[in-house]
């Protein structure tokens, strides 16, 4: 089932390069420049297509992780006919950046087609975001602060306990999920209802011996079971191993037990979003904002960890989250239910990255070509001389592009690799 879900996640891939090389392919046609190739994948070629009336050649590469559109006129030191009416080269400045940068249209109109679709009829978040400091606004990924406002989260009452291996917490037979209600010291018995309370408890009874009240679904431990087995009584442990259980503790010099603390949170399987189609028009300009904020702020936290991390291990964490796009394969998978709609609004994310990627200031993506063109233009005008020679600039943009493929198969093995594994 896992490769099906790979299959849907190249596909979904594909068709969003499809759709952002359409754009350079259609301006490209708008402006009478001629169009070589368009082809998806990364050379070497597999298949020829067809070629068009216009002499455009459609072909598929063996690896389908990429998408280009050729233009004829790219590298002049190719041309043939260096006056050639249909060559990029030849081309005005402002139809050249057009062409370059007809992308951010096409990414638009299909994430906003996809936004509206879905606000229109339901949907609901696909992540809570408790990763990336942010104050925007997004329904579809809501901060954990807004899932508790919109009542996408639902806060219950007690704390959840999820102790580390080896610890102090899971020595005590402590299990992932259990749902600490009390705390008894010196005998007062103390109702918990949030993580710092406990904390603070520890804290000040370092050494100290705690019973801890525990609402578990886990099996009790074997000193539990034995005294169940000695007892006439009936335990609420007996059987399932439903009910309630106590366990006595003694924190650390270091004032800790050991345990992860999270709020008793439940998923509100009923919530939903539908809004009528003004709503939907309105939603969908503000979700597309909220994701682009969140893509760039994504890209500058993991930039930082890796490059300048405030421990090793942080820099390991974070090469291990640079996954995309196969990530999607887990929002899919674990939402067979919904798969349908979850492929629509992962569809849109990416549509998205897609553009923000295109953003950064690398040699080889559309945003840096448009940067040469518009300095190159500038500074001929002004000085008689180009900033580049396209023979510097196409070597660039070559080295760029044969790093970024490079690193895209890397972080696609990486992801396939991971999920397979696991």
């Amino acid at each position: 089932m896992i490769f099906l879900w790979i299959i849907v996640a190249i596909i979904i891939f594909s068709i969003v390069i499809l759709v952002h090389e359409w754009g350079h392919f259609a301006s490209a046609r708008k402006f009478w420049v001629k169009v070589e190739e368009f082809w998806l994948g990364i050379p070497p070629r597999a298949k020829k297509l067809f070629t068009d009336k216009k002499w455009t050649l459609f072909s598929l590469n063996r690896l389908p992780l990429w998408g280009f559109v050729r233009l004829y006129g790219e590298n002049p030191q190719l041309l043939q006919d260096k006056n050639s009416k249909e060559a990029l080269f030849n081309k005005p400045a402002w139809q050249q950046s057009i062409i370059i940068l007809a992308w951010v249209f096409m990414n638009f109109v299909l994430a906003i087609f996809i936004f509206s679709l879905l606000f229109f009829f339901w949907v609901k978040p696909v992540w809570v975001n408790t990763v990336i400091p942010t104050e925007v606004e997004s329904k579809l990924i809501p901060t954990y602060e807004q899932a508790l406002e919109s009542w996408i989260l639902i806060k219950w009452e007690w704390v959840a306990l999820y102790p580390i291996e080896d610890s102090i917490a899971k020595n005590a037979w402590i299990n992932e999920g259990d749902i600490l209600t009390h705390v008894i010291v010196n005998n007062e018995q103390l109702t918990i209802n949030s993580p710092n309370e406990v904390i603070d408890l520890v804290w000040k009874h370092a050494w100290e011996e705690i019973e801890l009240i525990l609402n578990t679904s886990s099996q009790p431990s074997p000193l539990e079971e034995k005294e169940q087995e000695q007892s006439s009584s009936p335990s609420p442990n007996k059987g399932e191993g439903l009910g309630v259980r106590s366990v006595k503790v003694t924190p650390s010099s270091d004032w800790k037990i050991w345990a992860y603390l999270w709020d008793n949170i439940k998923i509100n399987e009923n919530f939903e979003y539908n809004y009528s189609i003004f709503e939907s028009i309105k939603y969908w300009t503000t979700e597309t904002y909220s994701q682009i904020v969140l893509t760039f702020k994504w890209i500058w936290l993991l930039g930082k960890k890796i490059f300048n991390p405030d421990t090793p291990e942080q820099r390991e964490e974070a090469i291990s989250q640079v996954s995309w796009p196969i990530w999607i394969v887990d929002f899919i998978s674990n939402s067979v239910e919904a798969w349908f709609k979850f492929i629509l609004i992962i569809w849109a994310i990416i549509s998205i990255n897609l553009w923000v990627f295109n953003l950064l200031p690398i040699p080889a993506l559309d945003w840096w070509r448009f940067v040469f063109i518009t300095l190159n233009w500038l500074i001929h005008k002004t000085f008689w001389f180009k900033f580049i020679s396209e023979k510097s600039e196409n070597i660039i943009h070559l080295l760029f592009f044969i790093l970024l493929i490079a690193l895209s198969l890397i972080i696609w093995y990486n992801d396939v690799i991971k999920i397979i594994s696991r």
